[in-house]
């Protein structure tokens, strides 16, 4: 409430006070002056002595009459302060909360721009975003682990050494790989060719292959045997991991296959 509010409706309060007590000292003189020109009345026999008492009981009740009206007007100025605040309350938070709504309104459109990180290659390059293509390996062995080789398609955090990405800062990291097989090209085709993948995690902190997501899987050797494979997770990466793909076995099966990362 504000101040000036405040002291008009405590003075009018003082001063409903002040007339009510006034009003009630009236009254009494009233009834005392009732009985007094009752008395005289019956005491006294001259017209003037009378006319005067009946003058000034006439005063009196219109005095009385006047009060009661100045009350009545300042009740119903208490009464349209009152109103007065109410609406002034309600209009202030209907305003502030109108403008919380646009404000929100105004930053919805700018947040729902910046969409997935991985459908904008050209964000800032701490935020990482690497997406990868297989290269094939022309005398890739039948046996043994082999770890593929990528080309980045967009995003340059990537060790062409340990064919691995490169972890920029900690965070939360989707990390996703698709693979194509095909056993078409097979010279002996077999009713089913196994596929097993890896994926691993390495830092130079602690030196050492750890094992993130691992897959086994199959296809069958047919006239039109295919098959995709797809595997993505959220992970808690910190700086300098790396991350890379390693094939156990059935690499010649793999017709194509993506790789890639972005911060969440």
């Amino acid at each position: 409430m504000y101040d000036w509010q405040t002291a008009f409706l405590r003075t009018s309060l003082q001063t409903l006070a002040v007339i009510r007590s006034a009003v009630m000292g009236q009254r009494m003189m009233g009834h005392s002056a009732k009985a007094a020109c009752g008395d005289s009345m019956v005491n006294m026999g001259s017209d003037e002595s009378v006319l005067i008492l009946i003058q000034h009981c006439q005063d009196m009740k219109q005095q009385e009459t006047r009060l009661r009206l100045i009350t009545f007007l300042l009740l119903l100025s208490c009464m349209a302060l009152v109103l007065f605040m109410t609406g002034a309350n309600l209009w202030q938070h209907k305003n502030s909360g109108s403008r919380q709504q646009e404000n929100a309104a105004v930053q919805s459109p700018a947040y729902s721009r910046q969409g997935c990180p991985a459908d904008n290659p050209s964000t800032d390059s701490k935020r990482l975003q690497i997406h990868l293509r297989s290269v094939p390996e022309p005398e890739a062995r039948e046996s043994g682990p082999l770890y593929m080789t990528w080309n980045a398609e967009f995003g340059q955090i990537y060790d062409q050494e340990k064919r691995a990405i490169v972890i920029p800062v900690k965070g939360f990291y989707f990390v996703y790989m698709r693979i194509a097989l095909n056993c078409l090209g097979e010279d002996e085709p077999e009713d089913f060719k196994k596929f097993f993948v890896e994926l691993q995690q390495w830092n130079k902190g602690y030196d050492k292959n750890v094992t993130l997501v691992e897959a086994l899987d199959g296809i069958l050797c047919t006239t039109q045997g295919s098959k995709t494979m797809f595997l993505g997770r959220l992970f808690d990466l910190s700086e300098g991991d790396h991350l890379r793909v390693l094939i156990i076995e059935g690499y010649k099966l793999i017709t194509k296959s993506s790789f890639g990362a972005y911060l969440t």
